[in-house]
């Protein structure tokens, strides 16, 4: 899976910049219960799902 293409979300709650959360050798990325992938919110100091439809 190439992370660099999903590295960067936009928050739905704030619009602030979300950093996919990954291991550490930033190679599996985290993911919810549900399966969507995991981001913190650089802005509100938070984590977020990102959904698939989601285009952002």
């Amino acid at each position: 899976m190439d992370l660099e293409q999903i590295k960067y979300q936009t928050c739905s709650w704030d619009d602030g910049e979300g950093i996919l959360l990954t291991d550490i050798d930033e190679a599996i990325p985290e993911t919810d219960e549900d399966g969507n992938l995991q981001y913190y919110c650089l802005e509100g100091n938070h984590t977020f799902s990102a959904y698939e439809d989601d285009e952002s």
